[in-house]
């Protein structure tokens, strides 16, 4: 801000009805315009920097935003504004800011200190209770600050942070400016409640899909396994992607599968979906009986979701080789690659489970010799390009092409074919599950 230009809402002394009609209008815009900025993203980061700038410099010369940490003890600052630089970011523990910042929490309601010219600006008790950082006190001592404004940042009944804001000797904030400030600090936190809450339920979604996926694949003798999971760039949600295998080298089991939507629901649901995976196959390993299992665990208690699995019972041959007995329930095919780089489709069909309330699931045999593998894999696989014509042929090429390399080399060769087919930005989750009759 030029040391000619008011701040936004400032009406002269003496105006006419036009004029103040004017300033209101100003007011107005500036309002309309700062939710859109401070609104326009869930990531808290990228938020907490929107509504500083949407501050600073049209409402302050200095801003600040303090959010209690995690832990409750912790404050995360950052600050905009000149001299200095534009930002900058602390952690410090909250009983630092006890007089000032405490209070507002506490109390919800606004501070306005004075700050005398002829007072020490680096430690006047009031600012060290406001500003408790000591570098960043000096970016505010620089301005040789007349107002101190500390406001309160309050959304859904819980006062979570504060926005102190810093005017430099000559612009005070009057009774006007005040107002117009709380009106921009309501905006603000709910925006930064918007994104914490995205922020959290993104967190819960990842332990709780990480832990819904196998710490690690079985070794199983006479087989080798290979997987890889990888979620969708960007968009902070966790898909439903899952997979899983147990059991005994002589006789076990396989699922990969894909529950509709993201979020922490779709994270429950895919719980829920491999423990029952899991639970009805030690009754039944039967792959139909295992999914009509799966499909009336889903029918009217999933809110709508459904699922997409395939389910396999592998079982070693004496002579060498695996006998795998397969069922899917609307589920992209699973491939058989055969060791001599031949790739055909297993012949299963089924509906999606969860969606009508009794479904029968035809099962279909495959037979692989040493050196042969199976590969199952989620439709964000083959999507990841125009069309999933063109996706499925792809990845038929290229497992043509990776038959006789090892199972994780096969794995990741189609994690970085898809991340370069989608130019690394995946539009889905990915998942995929190779077992391969040891040679």
């Amino acid at each position: 801000m030029s040391g000619g230009l008011d701040f936004v809402g400032r009406a002269p002394a003496s105006l006419d009805d036009a004029a103040m009609l004017a300033v209101a209008q100003r007011r107005a815009q500036f309002l309309a315009d700062a939710s859109r900025q401070v609104s326009g993203s869930l990531n808290l980061t990228h938020t907490v920097r929107r509504s500083l700038a949407a501050c600073v410099p049209h409402l302050a010369d200095w801003a600040q935003i303090m959010q209690l940490g995690p832990d409750g003890a912790t404050y995360i600052s950052l600050v905009a504004g000149t001299p200095g630089p534009s930002s900058a970011t602390r952690r410090h523990p909250a009983a630092d800011g006890v007089n000032g910042q405490a209070r507002l929490l506490a109390t919800g309601r606004p501070e306005l200190l004075h700050v005398a010219l002829d007072q020490d600006p680096l430690h006047p008790d009031g600012l060290v209770a406001l500003v408790p950082d000591e570098g960043m006190r000096e970016q505010v001592a620089a301005l040789r600050p007349a107002d101190v404004l500390g406001l309160p940042l309050t959304a859904r009944g819980t006062t979570f942070g504060t926005l102190t804001l810093a005017r430099r000797t000559g612009y005070g904030f009057v009774a006007e400016d005040i107002s117009l400030a709380e009106e921009l600090a309501v905006r603000i936190a709910l925006a930064l409640d918007a994104a914490r809450r995205y922020a959290e339920r993104a967190g819960v979604a990842t332990v709780l899909q990480a832990s819904l996926r196998p710490p690690e694949l079985p070794k199983l003798e006479g087989a080798a396994l290979a997987a890889r999971y990888r979620p969708a760039s960007g968009d902070g949600e966790i898909g439903g992607d899952f997979y899983d295998a147990w059991g005994d080298s002589a006789d076990w089991s396989f699922v990969l599968g894909d529950v509709s939507g993201k979020g922490v629901e779709a994270a429950v649901v895919t719980g829920q979906a491999r423990h029952t995976v899991r639970g009805a196959s030690a009754v039944d390993r039967d792959p139909s009986a295992v999914l009509r299992a799966l499909n009336t665990m889903l029918d009217g208690t999933t809110q709508g979701r459904y699922v997409t699995a395939v389910y396999g019972r592998v079982r070693r041959q004496a002579g060498g080789g695996l006998h795998v007995t397969v069922a899917s329930a609307g589920h992209p095919p699973p491939l058989v690659v055969r060791a001599s780089g031949e790739v055909e489709p297993v012949a299963v069909r089924g509906l999606a489970a969860g969606l009508v309330a009794a479904v029968e699931y035809a099962k279909a045999q495959v037979l692989l010799a040493p050196g042969d593998t199976l590969v199952l894999y989620t439709d964000g696989v083959t999507e990841a390009g125009h069309s999933v014509r063109d996706g499925t042929r792809r990845l038929t090429g290229l497992l043509s092409r990776y038959a006789q390399a090892g199972v994780d080399a096969l794995v990741e060769a189609i994690e970085i074919a898809v991340l370069e087919e989608s130019g690394g930005t995946q539009r889905d989750d990915l998942a995929v599950l190779a077992l391969r009759a040891a040679p």
